[in-house]
């Protein structure tokens, strides 16, 4: 049977935390995209519109502000677009262009935006980048096509440069009088020549470098990605990401915790009479929903060994819910193979943090009050619950139905009035 339960919002905002950290922040991603490609046209006419008319006719023009909104939204929305569709990656770098025209239309009219050799330009290079992000996307298995359309992007971008110093050099007014004659008579000058192939050969090293940089950015966020899981195989997400950001946060330390041992009962034999894939398949499906249990009332990361699970909470009372439900839960499951489980609980101080040698540590605890939670567990029969009294006495809402028992366990000199929870008498909070 299996089970869908919501996990906790605090687990939830931890990751989400350190997996920003990993590929960084919504904002971080809106201001590099604004920075890297969106903002490239209108700075660039923002710096010839000022040397030819200065700032206050610039300034006076609301063209201008809507031409820089435009490439503003177009930033949010490929910033923090979650999509790899080729035709949404396309449609976001087209997004600034397709606005700005829609403004102009509607002000100037189709004639007058057609006639200028500026609008042409932008158009245009927006296209190209557009064009070449989304073969991006498509081919991201190719190291062939990454780093030729990286390449590509960069050299599109730093030509801009000169296409727009062509233009003023040419005075053109109307796109009707950029013709191919007008190029040769622009190319006949040295300086010109200069311009264009040192813009584009210093458009191809930006492409080279920016293709290494993002190669090297890609490989570093894989390996974090990987790093970060398995240390949640381990640790719980808000114990990596305290980790992360406090390194002493793993360091030893006392603390109260209710601790909840479970364990299968009849487990050893059961095995013996079946073969191991079985086993072992059964055994996932049990680690599967004894996690799930656990993390939604936000008990540490559990310890599995063999049919044996262990875990802490700071709360006796989500300590007890969490018991109820295992109960519930896992019935169904192991009633299938004529199993059941045993819990016990204890509450008390305990020392917890990074333990083991230089090479080889684990996040554990260690104290009596493990011990006395592990004698209660191996005391209760299939299906029960075995609290301590310390637990059961830090209730808020003690359970009423319960046997009282005398038990003696190993390294107590005097009996534990223990308070065990028959199968018939739980009750899910």
């Amino acid at each position: 049977m299996a089970i869908n339960l919501p996990l906790p919002q605090n687990w939830l905002n931890r990751t989400a935390s350190l997996q920003v950290q990993i590929d960084g922040s919504p904002f971080f991603r809106v201001l590099s995209e604004f920075l890297r490609n969106s903002a490239l046209y209108p700075m660039l006419q923002a710096i010839r519109k000022v040397t030819d008319t200065g700032w206050e006719a610039y300034l006076s023009n609301p063209v201008h502000y809507v031409l820089f909104l435009a490439m503003l939204i177009q930033a949010y929305v490929v910033g923090t677009m979650q999509s790899q569709r080729w035709y949404a990656k396309f449609g976001g770098h087209m997004l600034g262009f397709s606005l700005y025209t829609l403004f102009e239309l509607l002000v100037d009219g189709p004639i007058s935006f057609i006639q200028n050799p500026y609008h042409w330009l932008f158009g245009g290079v927006s296209f190209c980048i557009a064009s070449l992000i989304t073969l991006q996307t498509l081919t991201t298995d190719s190291f062939f096509w990454q780093m030729t359309t990286n390449i590509m992007i960069n050299m599109v971008k730093i030509s801009l440069i000169s296409g727009m110093y062509m233009l003023l050099e040419l005075d053109i007014e109307m796109n009707s009088d950029l013709t191919w004659a007008s190029w040769l008579t622009y190319m006949e000058a040295h300086g010109h020549q200069f311009i264009l192939y040192g813009t584009l050969f210093f458009g191809l090293l930006l492409g080279l470098t920016e293709w290494q940089r993002a190669n090297y950015a890609a490989s570093l966020r894989a390996i974090a990605t990987q790093l970060k899981q398995y240390s949640e195989w381990s640790l719980s997400a808000d114990l990596v990401a305290d980790a992360v950001n406090d390194p002493t946060a793993l360091q030893l330390h006392r603390a109260e915790r209710t601790i909840l041992f479970m364990d299968i009962r009849g487990f050893t034999a059961w095995t013996e009479q079946v073969n191991p894939q079985q086993a072992a398949e059964m055994l996932n499906h049990y680690y599967q929903q004894a996690e799930i249990i656990i993390t939604k009332y936000h008990g540490h990361k559990p310890n599995f060994t063999a049919d044996e699970v262990m875990t802490r909470f700071s709360d006796p009372e989500a300590a007890m819910q969490t018991a109820n439900a295992l109960q519930h839960a896992l019935k169904p499951h192991l009633a299938a193979y004529n199993l059941a489980v045993g819990i016990g609980l204890h509450t008390g101080e305990v020392i917890e943090g990074l333990m083991g040698s230089a090479n080889t540590r684990k996040y554990d605890l260690i104290g009596d009050a493990v011990n006395t939670a592990k004698r209660l567990e191996s005391a209760a029969g299939a299906g029960e619950i075995v609290l301590s009294a310390v637990t059961y006495h830090a209730l808020k809402i003690p359970p009423t139905t319960v046997e009282l028992r005398e038990l003696r366990v190993k390294g107590k000199s005097e009996p534990l009035q223990v308070f065990a929870i028959s199968p018939l008498s739980l009750v899910v909070g």
